[in-house]
């Protein structure tokens, strides 16, 4: 929240934007002023809610909407004495909604609900209009200086998103404001701020002139229509009515008269034909929209309603309740319901309803408010809810997805019993069995009972917020004479809870007489013994605190605003595949089932994964949502200098997990405490892993006599170097993978949930972006994207404050996403190796055009149409490229990768072949998994004839080879059979495939073959030498066709690379050499101006032209070098590599008899080939299966006995 000074809202006639201040709020202002000597006319102000509310579905659609206003105010020239007030004209109070709340009622002494702070407004540096018709446009293009000047004068606060207008413009629709930088609000300044005009688009008028917000329209039923703020009567507001419904005598009866009325019959609801306005003022009371079925005629008032409850995971603020309750009225025993519940039984906002079923004794009374305009009017899985604090929620006792029965209590003001004496005990749990927290938790408790006055009951939780960082400040013991400091305002970090176990009541306590039916009777009854709560009275009633209890806590960290409080949604994904956190949520509910301690159940979860995975965030959001208290210990403390020790430190925790039970103990990096290697050193296993057997058992014991569980979780990021005898301590097993597509851009959302986005970011895209990062990194992202925000906002504005940005509001474009995630891929690639998108494009890819096709016909496919293989079709992802050295075998699979937005994981051979027995066939593991991780990707294996030859062929003893080829045949035939590897494509390279095992050429694994020769016309060359050339500076006069005529046809891509260096090599040399002769010819007639010898450093600096350091490539450059050049492959080599193209020619998809195939094909009017030989309109020109199956055989171990 910004910091201001507390306003009042009214509403002011007057034309234009700029505000009017009271005289008392515009002198506070004056006071703030430094090195003013004149009263200013204008004050530039900055104006924020006090009170902010969760975003509604309305609001949260905009993406932009402002945290604070940035306007001019003058001085108020009808001021009467009103106190701190901000007088708003309509525009602003339409257009800002989420800055002005919701309409609010009369009120003899309303509470401030503005926040108001000087501010300076910042300098735009561009600005993009889109002009609302051709008029403005033509006002605009006709003198853009003269249009700059205007703007500039006017030194009006420009908005994005906003209409702007010149006053000497004539009648023009104006401009709409489509972007502002660096902020998204400031001022034009001339000669600084760069404008681009953009003529009227379709729809442009009915932009200029689009009417206020729909959903804001009630605000003028109750804002000012005066400086002094008066409130508007019936008779306006009645013109503005939006739902059809009568507010007429029998409906207010239901919740106006006496405590001693009579039972009233239902009441019909009639809607008359002409309502126009979601509020209605009558006898100076405000009821709220009422919503029904436009079918209905009238709907008679319901005796009660069923609803789902659903937590609050924020407080409402009481001063944006209607009406407005008392500062010391309990805070808990609330529920907030639509209007359309609240019309249903005939009540008004703030009126008394029973919560629960009847002849339930955990039912209890509460005050329901409207939630309209507070709340979301849906819940995440779409249902409309009660929303109840979780406090109340918990004590009511429902099962799981159970439904609420709200009655109306008939009661005008309830007077509950005074509790002469109460006993609280402590829930057991890691923080409030631990003294260092005792004196923490007592003074909150205290706290509690001192700030409301509580309604409560016996059985009742009651949840207190400590600030854990303040326990090593509090003292031992305080002396007599110690002054009692307040209460320390810092953010509670922990949560204490306590239950009341006694409660009597007072022998004064008064009583409610109810005059009515058997109904009213029972609750009077009910509520004179104490069944619907009793109040405690810090000064009347006696409080006792002792004793320890059990009891699972309810979910209140983001209620109290407790941080890193967010919950884990527990659903399945998109396929109705249960997630790490549904299948760990399962397993804790089952163990509170009734007599599940009688199965005598291992529980015993191991969660694996990748560090910054979110594996201990899972287990916080299981542990609130299950009402488990978490006891979390790294197994690094644990660690003491013998083996005794550390057993001793672990049966220590494990014994106050059970004292807190129940409870989930989190044993994080569980590798800590046994080592694989120290298993395989001395041949025994660890004695940690028997210890840990000991004290599982130790918590199966305990929950069998205290009935409450204990679940031990222990955390691993690599499960290898953990022990066998360790894991198989642990029953259960749950990964956590990295992120898919759909998961990373949750996250993304939910990060940038209270960040302002810029319209040219697309998290969709961005998610694509970051394949392989885990939710750790993407926080890291979203992070270094803010500040690369903020660098940038500085650098444009250097001398614009912090607290003016703020106010500002700064929005995060791509240019920010962009450089946090260079960022990002750059150190994370650099720690593991993460795959990501190359930057190689097919300009970079001289010639190739019949390769390019054949690629993008095998892997865009799969991509673009997954359709077509979700009934069980094998996709072939597995290309293989050979060919002669230097023809561009790894250029062209980056370019596939970059054109299909994949990630590029390239492997070496020799990368993989580790000294240690197994570790070569892991590490074919660790490649396959960090691509399913990072997919969609393309594995790129070069020199792949290095790591799988021929198997039997190797002299290596340990066949070494032999088990590599065998793991990268599983790893290929899962890829293609599993789902995890649906995105993963694989693409080999090698000079040499008759050195390859002919297993991997069958179907399914490299069954794709591409080759990739020499140039074999000049055309070709000419596009390699275009390509490579596309960045130089050549010389008007080069002809590069004469260039690729005299280069001979053995030259690879790579010679071709190797010419154009040597080419702007030696163009570079020829212009040093000039440079250096103008030097010496300057040096060689004396006298120098320079005063002595010039230098080429001074030369190049100071007194060169850029004409003269110019490098052009020129045409003897590239016939020098060619002259030097020397080919990388020989005629004879070229000659063995035709040989092997003819002898692989049929798995060869360019070879030439397959070129000449489809030629023909395309030829035939009517012969469309489809990939197994049938024909559209009956033309097949393949043989049948019979004559395929030769083909077939000559593929594996037929083809190797040829060899």
């Amino acid at each position: 929240m910004i910091d201001g000074l507390p306003a009042h809202l009214a509403l002011h006639s007057a034309p234009g934007n700029s505000l009017q201040l009271s005289s008392e709020l515009w002198e506070l202002l004056l006071a703030q002023l430094e090195g003013t000597p004149a009263e200013p006319e204008l004050l530039t102000v900055a104006i924020s809610p006090r009170f902010p509310v969760a975003s509604t579905a309305a609001s949260a659609s905009q993406g932009r909407a402002l945290q604070s206003l940035v306007v001019q105010a003058r001085r108020s020239s009808k001021d009467k004495g009103i106190g701190s007030t901000i007088f708003v004209p309509k525009s602003l109070l339409s257009t800002h909604p989420n800055i002005f709340g919701r309409p609010r009622p009369a009120s003899e002494s309303p509470l401030p609900t503005l926040l108001i702070s000087l501010a300076r407004p910042v300098a735009l540096s561009s600005v993009i209009l889109v002009s609302a018709d051709a008029k403005s446009y033509a006002v605009a293009s006709a003198d853009a200086a003269a249009f700059e000047g205007q703007l500039a004068e006017q030194n009006e606060v420009v908005r994005e998103g906003e209409q702007i207008s010149l006053a000497g413009a004539g009648r023009t629709g104006g401009w709409k404001v489509a972007m502002a930088e660096p902020v998204l609000q400031g001022v034009v300044q001339k000669g600084h701020t760069r404008f681009l005009v953009l003529p009227p688009t379709a729809g442009g008028e009915e932009l200029a002139n689009g009417d206020a917000s729909e959903g804001h329209a009630e605000l003028e039923a109750t804002a000012s229509s005066s400086d002094e703020g008066t409130v508007r009567g019936a008779e306006d507001s009645e013109e503005d009515d939006q739902d059809d419904y009568e507010i007429d005598e029998a409906f207010l009866a239901a919740s106006v008269l006496s405590p001693g009325r009579q039972s009233l019959p239902p009441t019909p609801l009639s809607p008359p034909p002409s309502s126009t306005n979601g509020l209605a003022l009558t006898n100076g009371h405000t009821s709220f929209p009422l919503e029904t079925p436009s079918s209905a005629p009238s709907k008679p008032s319901a005796t009660s309603i069923t609803v789902l409850p659903a937590s609050l995971q924020q407080p409402v603020p009481s001063p944006l309740l209607v009406p407005r309750p008392p500062k010391d009225e309990d805070d808990t025993p609330r529920v907030y319901l639509r209007t359309n519940d609240l019309g249903r039984l005939g009540l008004f906002s703030g009126d008394w309803v029973v919560v629960g079923d009847e002849g339930n004794e955990h039912r209890r009374l509460a005050r329901a408010f409207a939630g309209a305009g507070l709340l979301p009017e849906t819940s995440a899985d779409g249902s409309i809810p009660a929303y109840l604090p979780p406090t109340l929620l918990h004590n009511l006792h429902l099962e799981p997805s159970a439904s609420l029965t709200v009655s109306p209590a008939r009661l005008a003001s309830p007077s509950f019993p005074t509790a002469g004496s109460v006993t609280v005990a402590r829930i057991a749990s890691p923080h409030s069995v631990n003294r260092a927290y005792q004196s923490l938790f007592l003074d909150g408790l205290k706290q509690y009972f001192q700030s409301h006055r509580r309604v409560l009951k016996k059985g009742d939780l009651i949840a207190v917020g400590i600030c854990e960082d303040t326990a090593r400040f509090a003292e031992g013991k305080a002396d007599d004479d110690d002054v009692e400091l307040p209460a320390s305002s810092s953010s509670p970090t922990a949560v204490v809870f306590f239950q009341i176990t006694s409660l009597e009541l007072s022998p004064s306590s008064t009583t409610t007489k109810i005059e009515g039916g058997t109904a009213e009777e029972a609750l009077l009854d009910q509520l004179d013994s104490g069944e619907l709560g009793c109040y405690v009275d810090p000064y009347a009633t006696k409080l006792l605190q002792t004793g320890l209890e059990r009891s699972i806590a309810p979910d209140v960290a983001g209620f109290l605003g407790i941080p890193d409080s967010a919950s884990i949604s527990t659903a399945p994904n998109i396929l109705g595949d249960a997630t790490p956190a549904s299948r760990l949520l399962e397993y804790v509910q089952a163990s509170l089932r009734k007599g599940a301690s009688d199965y005598d159940l291992h529980l015993t979860v191991l969660v694996k994964g990748s560090r910054g995975s979110g594996k201990r965030t899972v287990v916080r959001s299981i542990a609130r949502k299950t009402g488990f208290h978490l006891l979390e210990l790294d197994c690094f403390e644990l660690l003491g200098e013998s083996d005794l020790k550390t057993e001793g430190h672990l049966r220590a925790r494990i014994d106050k997990a059970l004292s807190c039970s129940p409870c989930m103990l989190l044993l994080r990096n569980i590798e800590a405490l046994a080592r694989k290697s120290q298993a395989l050193e001395t041949g025994q296993e660890p004695t940690m892993s028997t210890v840990l057997k000991e004290c599982f058992a130790t918590a199966r014991q305990g929950w069998k006599s205290s009935g409450f569980p204990v679940i031990i979780l222990a955390t691993a990021c690599d499960v290898e170097k953990v022990p066998t005898s360790v894991l198989g301590a642990f029953k259960e097993e749950i990964s956590i993978e990295a992120p898919g597509e759909p998961e990373r851009l949750a996250i993304l959302r939910s990060l940038t949930a209270t960040s302002i986005i810029a319209p040219d970011v697309s998290l969709r895209a961005l998610a694509v972006q970051t394949a392989a990062l885990v939710a750790n990194d993407l926080v890291d992202l979203v992070r270094r994207a803010r500040a690369s925000a903020a660098d940038r906002v500085l650098a444009l504005a250097p001398s614009a404050r912090l607290e003016d940005l703020q106010h500002a509001g700064v929005a995060l474009t791509a240019v920010d996403f962009n450089d946090a995630l260079e960022k990002a891929r750059s150190s994370y690639s650099e720690s593991i190796g993460a795959p990501k998108i190359p930057s190689v494009t097919w300009d970079d890819v001289g010639g190739l055009a019949n390769v390019k096709s054949d690629i993008l016909d095998t892997i865009q496919l799969p991509l673009e149409h997954p359709e077509l293989f979700a009934d069980g079709m094998k996709k072939r992802s597995g290309i293989l490229l050979y060919g002669p050295p230097g023809t561009g075998k790894t250029l062209l699979a980056k370019a596939v990768a970059t054109s299909c937005s994949l990630n590029f994981f390239s492997v070496k051979g020799p990368e993989l072949l580790n000294m240690y027995i197994g570790e070569s066939e892991a590490n074919v593991r660790r490649v396959f998994q960090r691509a399913r991780d990072a997919k969609p990707c393309v594995i790129f294996f070069d020199e792949l004839d290095s790591v799988a030859p021929k198997r039997g062929n190797q002299g290596d003893s340990g066949g070494v080879m032999d088990r590599i080829v065998s793991q990268l045949l599983a790893e290929l035939d899962g890829m293609a059979e599993g789902k995890g590897g649906s995105d993963v494509f694989v693409i080999g390279a090698t000079n040499r495939p008759d050195l390859l095992d002919p297993a991997l050429l069958r179907p399914g694994r490299f069954d794709r073959m591409l080759y990739l020769g020499v140039s074999d016309n000049h055309d070709s060359q000419l596009k390699i030498i275009q390509a490579l050339t596309r960045k130089f500076k050549l010389d008007p006069n080069i002809r590069l066709e004469d260039v690729a005529a005299l280069c001979p046809f053995n030259y690879t891509g790579a010679d071709f690379y190797a010419l154009c260096s040597d080419a702007m090599l030696k163009a570079m040399t020829r212009k040093a050499e000039e440079v250096d002769a103008t030097i010496a010819e300057l040096n060689s007639k004396p006298p120098y101006s320079t005063g002595t010898l010039l230098t080429p450093q001074y030369y190049l600096a100071e007194l060169a032209t850029p004409a003269e350091i110019e490098v052009l490539v020129s045409q003897r450059d590239f016939e020098a070098a060619l002259a030097e050049l020397v080919p990388s492959v020989s005629q004879a080599e070229m000659q063995h590599y035709k040989v092997v193209q003819q002898r692989f020619s049929s798995e060869t998809m360019n070879s030439d008899d397959k070129i000449a195939q489809k030629q023909v094909e395309a030829a035939k009017p009517n012969g469309i080939a489809l990939p197994n030989g049938v024909h559209i309109n009956g033309v097949a020109t393949s043989s049948d299966d019979e004559d395929e199956v030769p083909v077939k055989k000559d593929k594996g171990k037929g083809k190797a006995r040829q060899e």
